[in-house]
C-alpha cells in the first residue's frame, strides 16, 4: 500500500513540476515555436522579440517581429510589426488545437522588392510552398522496417500544435515599393485592410508554418494588385534618359565655352601682333 500512495505521490510531484514549468516558460516557449517553424518554411532567419500570453484574461501579443527577405534581396526586410495582439480561447490551451478568437495587427510595414523581374514576396511565395510540399511528402512517405525499429528506440517527437483562428485582422499596412539600383523609384502606399474568418476551421487547425504560408500568399495577391513595376521601370528609364541629355547637354556647353575662349586668346595675340607693327 505505501509503496502505491508514493509511486502515485511521485507521478503528482513530476505533473506539478511540469505544470509549472511550462507555465513558467510557456512565453518562451512558443517563441521559439514560432522562430524554429516560420524560419525553417521561409529560409530566413526571423526575428521575434517577446511573446506575452495571459491566460487569466485570455489575451496575448507577439512583440518586435521580422521577417528577412530571401537571398539576393537587399532592401532591409519582407515585413515588419511592432505587435500582434491576440485573444485567446483558454479553454483550447491543453488541446492539440488552440482557438485563437482574434488577431489584430496595425501600422506593420512593408517592403516590396523588385529585382531582375521577381519580387521578394514572390519568392517567398514559391519557397514556402516548396517547403511545405517536401513536408508533406516526407511525413506520408512510408517507413522501412529498419526506420520503424529506430523509431521505437527514439523519443517520440510531440504532436504538433496547431491552431484555429476565427478572425484576422491586419490594417494600416505601409508600403514602399522599392527597386535597390533606383533609390529615387519608390512607391509608397497603404495596403487595403486585410479582414479573413475561420482560418483552419475546415482543416481542424493549421500549423504555423501553413499559417505563415497563408499570410505570405495573401500579402503577394495584394501586393501585386497594387503595385506596377513595368511602371516603375519605365519612369527609370525615361530619367536616366533625362539624365544623359542634360549631362550631355553640359559637355557640349563647357566644350563649346572652351572653344571661344580659345578663339579669344586668338584675337588677343593677333591683336598684340598688330600693336607691334607700329
Amino acid at each position: 500500500m505505501k509503496k502505491i500512495f508514493y509511486g502515485l505521490l511521485i507521478v503528482v510531484v513530476i505533473l506539478l513540476a511540469t505544470f509549472f514549468y511550462f507555465k513558467n516558460n510557456i512565453d518562451d516557449i512558443v517563441k521559439q515555436l514560432i522562430i524554429k517553424q516560420v524560419s525553417e518554411v521561409t529560409d530566413t532567419a526571423i526575428k521575434l522579440d517577446s511573446v506575452k500570453l495571459n491566460f487569466k484574461e485570455g489575451a496575448g501579443s507577439l512583440n518586435g517581429f521580422q521577417l528577412p527577405n530571401p537571398n539576393g534581396f537587399q532592401t532591409q526586410y519582407a515585413l515588419h510589426f511592432d505587435q500582434a495582439e491576440l485573444d485567446l480561447d483558454v479553454s483550447t490551451i491543453l488541446d492539440d488545437t488552440i482557438v485563437i478568437e482574434r488577431v489584430f495587427i496595425s501600422g506593420a510595414d512593408l517592403i516590396y522588392e523588385y529585382r531582375e523581374g521577381q519580387t521578394n514576396f514572390l519568392e517567398l511565395k514559391n519557397t514556402v510552398n516548396k517547403n511545405l510540399k517536401i513536408q508533406s511528402i516526407q511525413s506520408s512517405a512510408p517507413s522501412s522496417k529498419n526506420s520503424e525499429e529506430k523509431k521505437t528506440t527514439q523519443t517520440k517527437p510531440a504532436t504538433e500544435k496547431k491552431v484555429i483562428i476565427n478572425s484576422f485582422e491586419m490594417i494600416n499596412t505601409a508600403v514602399e515599393a522599392a527597386i535597390p539600383f533606383a533609390s529615387s523609384q519608390t512607391l509608397s502606399f497603404i495596403l487595403p485592410n486585410i479582414q479573413l474568418k475561420n482560418i483552419g476551421v475546415k482543416e481542424n487547425g493549421v500549423g504555423v508554418s501553413q499559417l505563415a504560408a497563408l499570410i505570405i500568399d495573401m500579402l503577394e495577391i495584394d501586393l501585386k494588385k497594387m503595385t506596377n513595376f513595368d511602371n516603375l521601370v519605365r519612369d527609370l528609364e525615361k530619367d536616366l534618359k533625362k539624365s544623359i541629355e542634360k549631362g550631355t547637354e553640359k559637355i557640349l556647353g563647357d566644350i563649346k565655352s572652351d572653344i571661344e575662349d580659345l578663339d579669344e586668346i586668338k584675337d588677343l595675340k593677333k591683336l598684340k601682333k598688330l600693336k607691334d607693327l607700329f
